[in-house]
Order: structure tokens, then sequence, then C-alpha cells
């Protein structure tokens, strides 16, 4: 469960696709407000904590913002960002020590020049990949929203091979809802779901080869059938407060212009899925909308690729784990999970499955060991001086 707070709607880029080109620039929420959202939201039992704008790097107080929601008690604390501002050593030195642990880039384009124009600020490519080095070096953890367009759709694989690179595991495939910005630019930004989907299962056939999770939004399952557990449908568990205070449900607004067609009746998505976008539909049509026919797919970790496939790329949920071992080695997974908490890269520790996972692929490529004994698994590091 997420709790969502806008901190602004003021940015410092002009992205072509925005969807608030036609919000009030002006808003800023104001850091008593801001503090007592925070408040509400912890003791609404919401787990992570996420900002957002706009962009939030700009809000005057952003940092005591983040420092106040750490004393509150999160402990996931998570900043949607271009990735400018985060060009200054000593302001991202100072939010991650303040308490972010999360934080999400909007890459447009593997070519500076192209992201750039995108974006609206000569040099934004470059000051984003510096914003990601600056905050790597404190260990928090990074992830990748990529907003899918005519510019880029054609090269989604080759973006997932070079933050993977970069030591970035976490991705989100956006296909924009066609509204703001990126209407009135269709014509030069937008591409079909009919032509981008073929791309998009390059991408995610690329890293379920590595053993990398990655998500969809926005993509209707028939399009996906093959990957239809990586696409986002509903349960957000997300509740978003815009700069006037205004709560939204994520789960009770996801139907909101959105229609279904002829290939939606008789689908057994139907309600799970919300349809198509109806300026999508009145841009591109129905084609490519069919009645899903999900395949039966075995349920194993890391997709359907060879168990014992030595993995070329690493998750922050590996990374974690051998952290954790070199804190304390040969524990159970029970011991692993209780270290977890405390580790701000770690990717998600609700259950023992990050564990099996992460700890399987870290088995293969021969950097742990695991025995069984007691009724437990148990996790060693063979490689001490490992680097991943």
């Amino acid at each position: 469960m997420c709790y969502e707070v806008f901190l602004n709607y003021n940015c410092n880029a002009k992205c072509l696709f925005c969807s608030q080109e036609n919000f009030d620039k002006s808003l800023n929420a104001p850091l008593r407000d801001i503090l007592r959202r925070i408040l509400v939201g912890y003791k609404e039992g919401y787990a992570r904590l996420g900002f957002t704008g706009g962009e939030p790097l700009l809000h005057p107080d952003v940092i005591k913002v983040v420092a106040f929601a750490k004393a509150a008690g999160f402990t996931f604390i998570r900043m949607q960002t271009n990735g400018i501002r985060l060009a200054d050593k000593k302001f991202a030195s100072d939010i991650a020590k303040a308490g972010l642990t999360f934080c999400k880039f909007s890459p447009q384009s593997l070519h500076a020049a192209v992201h750039d124009r995108l974006v609206g600020v000569p040099g934004a490519f470059q000051k984003m990949l510096l914003g990601m080095e600056n905050l790597r070096k404190q260990e928090v953890r990074l992830g990748m929203n990529i907003v899918i367009s005519k510019q880029n759709y054609r090269e989604l694989p080759e973006i997932m091979r070079f933050y993977l690179e970069r030591g970035i595991s976490d991705f989100v495939l956006i296909y924009p809802l066609v509204m703001g910005g990126y209407l009135r630019n269709v014509d030069t930004l937008g591409v079909s779901l009919y032509d981008a989907v073929p791309y998009i299962e390059k991408a995610l056939d690329f890293l379920e080869a590595h053993r990398i999770p990655g998500l969809c939004l926005n993509v209707p399952p028939c399009f996906l059938n093959r990957h239809h557990r990586n696409i986002i449908m509903g349960d957000f568990n997300t509740v978003i407060t815009d700069p006037t205070g205004r709560r939204i449900d994520l789960d009770e607004n996801r139907h909101e212009d959105r229609m279904y067609g002829k290939p939606c009746y008789g689908c057994a998505m139907k309600g799970r899925c919300a349809g198509g976008d109806k300026n999508y539909i009145s841009t591109w049509g129905w084609k490519g909308f069919s009645t899903c026919k999900i395949p039966v797919v075995p349920e194993t970790p890391g997709g359907n690729v060879l168990q014992h496939s030595i993995p070329a790329f690493y998750t922050d949920n590996d990374r974690c784990f051998v952290k954790i071992l070199r804190m304390e080695d040969d524990i159970p997974t029970a011991r692993v999970l209780a270290l977890a908490k405390g580790i701000a890269l770690c990717r998600d520790c609700e259950d023992g499955n990050a564990v099996m996972t992460a700890g399987q692929k870290l088995v293969d490529a021969g950097i742990l060991a695991r025995s069984r004994r007691r009724g437990s698994y148990y996790w060693r590091l063979l490689k001490k001086d490992v680097s991943l």
C-alpha cells in the first residue's frame, strides 16, 4: 500500500508529453499541509510513501519533508523526478541522508539529443545520469519509468541493457494515456499499441532471460498474452493527495476515461482490465484489441528461462542479499528477512518469495550456497569479495 503526495505542479522541464501541462503551475502544497498528510498516511497504515509533482525536487522544503517522513516512521520513501536537480552532488547527498530510499527517473531515449528535445532542457540527459550516479553512491535504490513514444519504442530492449549495465534493475514500461501534451503532440510522439507491442515484448523477453522483473502500465492484457503477469491492472493500493489536499484512490478511478468495445465483450479479463483509453480509441481505433486467451504459464522464479543459467545482470534484491550475508553469514531465510528490513536497497521483503528468487539466482551464479537444516533453508556467502 502506497500513499502518494503531490508536492507541486511546477517543473524545470517542458516535456512534450506532459499530462499536466494545463495544471496550475503556481500550486505548491504548504509545508504544514504536507506534514499533516504524511502523518495521516502513516496512521492509516500505508507502508510506503511517495512524493511526486510537477517536479517534486523543486519544492522549497523537499529535504525537510523527506526528513519528517523518515522521523514519522516510513522506511520506504520514494521520489519521482526528471533527475535534473540531482546533478548537484551536495543536494543529492542531503536528500539521501534525510531519508530518501528509492528514486524513479524517466529516461526518454538512449540518445541525449532526443531525450533533451523531448523534455525541453539542453543537457537534461547528462544531468539525469549524473544524478543517478550521485544517488547510487548514497545507496539509494533507483528505478526507471519509461514512457513509450514514437522516438523510443524500437530501442526498448537496448534501453534496458543500458541501465542494467549501470546497476539499475527496476523497470516500468508506461504506455501513456492520450491526454495533455501527449494528445496535443500525438502526431509527433504517438505510436499505436499495435505497432509498439512487438518491441515491448522484446524488452520483457530480454528482462525475463536475465531474471529481471519488469512491469507494464496501460497496456491491455490482450496485447501481451504471453507477458500478462507483467501488466499492472488495478489493485494499485495507492491513494494520492494533490497540492490542494484532494484525495484520489487509484483503484476507484482506474475506469475513468476508459471504455469497452466489441472485442472486450465476453473477455475473461473484463473488469480487471479497464478497456481502452477513450482518446486512444478515437485516435487509433480498436486494431489489435481481442478477447483474451491467457496461456497457462508455470509459475517459476525468473520466468520461463533455464533455472540454472548464469545471470549477466543483478537486481537490488540480489545486492541486498549479499550485503546481508556480509553482516551475518550462514543464516536461515527468516533471519535474512529480519535483517533486510533495515536495508533500503531491498526491493520487496514482505515474504520469503523475494529471498528464494534472489537466492536461487545467486546459487546458480556460484555466489551463495544453500542448505536445508531444521526445516529451514540456510544461506552462506561463497564469494566474499564479489561485486554485483
